[in-house]
């Protein structure tokens, strides 16, 4: 099923009309292009079975929605004092599945910002939803021990050296791209590359400026789960991953 897109001519309803107008299998896009800002929204059919999630995603895009808008006509005015072109502002993000089990769902999400500079701006986000708890949780939150993720980095490093010398070939970047990141610097989230019902990927996004520099994007790491980290998990969860 194709995505249902709003086009300029539902401009008089507010979002939150917006949103009944789509079925509960369906997937939701909210587009609009104005002269201050180009707006996208986007979630995939699976999210819209969850109507606790679905009220969380609206929130967040209305709250992006109005902010974005709001920086970008302060940004129009200062311009007009400044006798400045003005450039309209952006925002994108769109959320996609990266896999489910009867009981989790996760969510990679991509976000675009464009604010007049140079270029745009990216971030990688994570959603993992509990269906039983009807909330969302952490991936951390699902180990007896939270610092157990902290094993899994070595075995990222190593991953992440071999694909920058694989994009790189001799040519070095500034020592900053040379360190691998720490945690709290990288998106991480459970993916079912099979689509069997089950997450066997533990995939780790950096984001443009954490692994490397601007030009080389995003990178992805797809590490396989271990015997040990499904150990690591709670009883409650172990069913939802599998060793690949």
């Amino acid at each position: 099923m194709k995505p249902i897109t709003l086009l300029a001519a539902l401009a008089p309803l507010s979002l939150g009309a917006c949103a009944t107008l789509f079925g509960p299998t369906s997937p939701f896009a909210f587009d609009r292009k104005g002269d201050l800002v180009e707006f996208n929204y986007a979630w995939p059919a699976e999210a819209s079975r969850q109507p606790a999630l679905v009220r969380q995603l609206r929130r967040d895009l209305e709250t992006s929605f109005t902010a974005t808008t709001a920086a970008a006509a302060a940004d129009r005015a200062s311009a007009k004092v400044s006798d400045r072109p003005f450039r309209s502002h952006s925002f994108s993000r769109r959320w996609t599945t990266a896999g489910q089990s009867p009981r989790l769902l996760s969510l990679d999400g991509r976000t675009e910002t464009y604010t007049g500079g140079a270029h745009p701006n990216h971030g990688a986000s994570a959603l993992l939803w509990d269906r039983r708890l009807t909330r969302e949780v952490t991936l951390a939150s699902l180990l007896s021990s939270p610092q157990s993720l902290a094993t899994l980095r070595p075995a990222y490093c190593r991953a992440l050296d071999a694909e920058r010398a694989r994009r790189r070939g001799d040519v070095r970047a500034g020592a900053m791209f040379m360190e691998c990141p720490r945690l709290d610097q990288l998106t991480l989230l459970p993916a079912d590359r099979d689509r069997d019902g089950r997450f066997e990927t533990l995939r780790w996004i950096a984001d443009p400026y954490v692994a490397g520099p601007y030009s080389e994007g995003y990178y992805v790491i797809d590490q396989p789960v271990g015997a040990g980290f499904r150990s690591a998990l709670k009883p409650a969860y172990r069913a939802s991953f599998e060793a690949a």
